[in-house]
């Protein structure tokens, strides 16, 4: 490897004091003039570097300046304004979207409208029917009508359409949007005939919550549109009990309480 060589303004038999430099020469085939020519040409052919060298801009001149001052290191000025100090912030990653075992209530992500998916966003809902001691099962799902079947106490539940309407519509609509165009509520298998037998079996469901107000009810007869019901308990818990009679039995358009 070749030696630097370096001459001083001042006679060589005597330090430089401290306010004095030191200019340094290279030789055009030493290791350090070849790197900076390399560097050099590279800003240049990058674009780092707009100004090419002249003649009298040589690598050899940029080092007129020791890279060593008092025991710090420092770039020559050409290189520091080469690589001006800014600061790079990386961009976010374009990821795709993460994906959950869960959709999720108020999620946005949306969902092709088919049974099985209808089934996961019911999921969502589901707790809250159990705890009502019921459930809701998807009968089909076609040309964007979605079928559905409120089972066990939500089946029979005098505030089922309520149920259908304000909680499993809205959760549909949100996650399917227009996909949905309706969605139909299915029952069990109506029954050949509307008697006071079938009727009073239909009102099995609440007669336990109506004994717990130390209440009763019985369907005495049915005339043509009319049901005559005996009811004592709260009126309330008679609202239901008319509305129930009414959403099992549609051909019933009047229930007339007797006590």
């Amino acid at each position: 490897m070749e030696m630097l060589h370096f001459k001083h303004q001042c006679h060589t038999n005597r330090k430089p004091s401290k306010g004095e430099c030191c200019r340094t020469t290279t030789t055009s085939s030493s290791p350090r003039f070849l790197f900076v020519s390399s560097l050099m040409a590279s800003l240049t052919t990058s674009g780092l570097l707009k100004t090419p060298l002249k003649n009298s801009q040589s690598p050899a001149n940029y080092f007129q300046y020791p890279p060593f001052a008092y025991g710090q290191h420092q770039l020559p000025v050409s290189l520091k304004r080469a690589f001006p100090g800014r600061a790079v912030r990386a961009s976010p990653s374009n990821s795709g979207p993460s994906t959950s075992s869960s959709p999720g209530l108020y999620s946005a992500q949306k969902f092709e409208l088919t049974i099985g998916n209808v089934d996961l966003v019911l999921e969502d809902v589901r707790p809250y029917l159990i705890a009502d001691g019921g459930n809701v099962d998807v009968v089909s799902v076609e040309d964007g009508v979605v079928s559905l079947k409120l089972v066990g106490a939500c089946g029979s539940c005098p505030s089922s359409t309520t149920t259908m309407k304000m909680g499993i519509e809205r959760v549909l609509k949100e996650k399917f949007g227009d996909s949905v165009k309706e969605i139909c509520q299915v029952y069990d298998e109506e029954p050949k005939e509307t008697t006071p037998e079938a009727v009073n079996n239909h009102l099995d469901i609440l007669r336990p919550a109506i004994r717990n107000y130390g209440g009763s009810v019985e369907v005495i007869s049915i005339n043509g549109g009319n049901c005559l019901v005996k009811y004592e308990g709260p009126e309330s818990i008679g609202t239901g009990v008319k509305a129930a009679i009414k959403e099992r039995f549609p051909d019933i358009t009047n229930v007339v309480f007797s006590s």
